[in-house]
């Protein structure tokens, strides 16, 4: 069973990453202890930890989010690519005959759906599953906390349009055959194009909003 401080920290790590907050938020641990209606106590506990993945940083009131220079994005999307690249061909290689069912149960189920967020959620599913079927969770376990930092600095802005995930099914479709024969080589390229577009996408999404003042949405 998950901790008071746990299950917080879930959920203000999922707000970040979503782009919830602002730039210009300050998270208070009195004001989010009377919304969790909790102590301060597993709330400071909480943003102490989002300050060591890297997302807040602490504040004379509490903590901030914390701003990266375009550098600095670049540098962790780089990152970023390369770790799951990694899982990717590690998958081809170590992947078991359950988790290529479940990888193809996703992009099936992603298929079949009509709302964005839905799509979006259920192929940062297949993602995970992805790096579960590396079975490595030192490389697993530094990418959860790079791509939170990813997502914290240029929050997804879920797409309305129809037939815009066209173009993204396929690419998760190319790499799971890539892993569904055991070639690690295609695998980790084809993963890396797919980071190559996911960062293209996100980097025009954030100039955007900063430019237009447009918030954020999923």
């Amino acid at each position: 069973m998950k901790s008071t401080r746990d299950t917080i920290y879930d959920e203000l790590r999922h707000r970040l990453a979503s782009g919830h907050y602002p730039q210009d938020a300050s998270l208070v641990p009195l004001a989010l202890s009377e919304e969790f209606e909790v102590s301060r106590t597993p709330v400071r506990e909480a943003l102490a930890l989002l300050e060591r993945d890297g997302l807040l940083v602490s504040t004379r009131r509490g903590f901030a989010v914390r701003h990266r220079s375009d550098e600095e994005m670049l540098e962790l999307f780089e990152l970023r690519a390369v770790l799951d690249a990694l899982l990717a061909s590690s998958a081809a290689v170590r992947r078991s005959p359950v988790d290529l069912a479940r990888l193809d149960a996703l992009l099936e189920h992603a298929g079949t759906l009509d709302d964005p967020g839905q799509v979006r959620r259920s192929l940062n599913e297949w993602h995970d599953t992805v790096r579960a079927a590396a079975h490595n969770t030192t490389v697993s376990s530094l990418l959860h906390t790079v791509d939170a930092q990813v997502k914290t600095s240029a929050p997804w802005r879920t797409r309305t349009v129809e037939d815009t995930f066209d173009e993204t099914l396929a690419e998760h479709r190319a790499i799971t055959e890539a892993i569904r024969t055991g070639d690690a080589e295609t695998a980790r390229l084809r993963m890396l194009s797919h980071h190559e577009h996911d960062r293209d996408t996100r980097i025009r999404q954030k100039v955007r909003r900063d430019t237009d003042g447009e918030p954020p949405a999923g």
